[in-house]
């Protein structure tokens, strides 16, 4: 089982790629979006849920892999937002803008 403290430095060094991919790739890049979409999962593991669903929205409107999207409710690190109506939302949003980008 993974330690807190191991989520921390996790944290922290995805925290580093993220700021480095949102300078270099942009804010809305597929990598950028995927990084945040880590660190929501962390969060969600941490049991920081407004953390975690900020995260999330954050990815998804900007540019989260429509793959990933569309099995974000399935993702175990995302068991702890479970029940919580905005994610049933969020997720419903996420596959609403993938739906498109799947069809292809």
């Amino acid at each position: 089982m993974i330690s807190l403290a191991q989520y921390a430095e996790a944290e922290t060094l995805l925290l580093q790629a993220h700021e480095i991919q949102s300078r270099v790739l942009g804010p809305n890049n597929r990598n950028t979006a995927f990084s945040t979409y880590n660190l929501a999962c962390i969060a969600a593991r941490r049991n920081q849920r407004d953390e975690a669903l900020s995260l999330l929205q954050e990815a998804v409107d900007h540019g989260l892999s429509p793959n990933q999207a569309l099995h974000m409710e399935k993702d175990d690190n995302l068991k702890f937002l479970h029940g919580d109506p905005r994610f049933d939302t969020l997720v419903a949003h996420a596959k609403e803008r993938a739906a498109p980008a799947a069809k292809k």
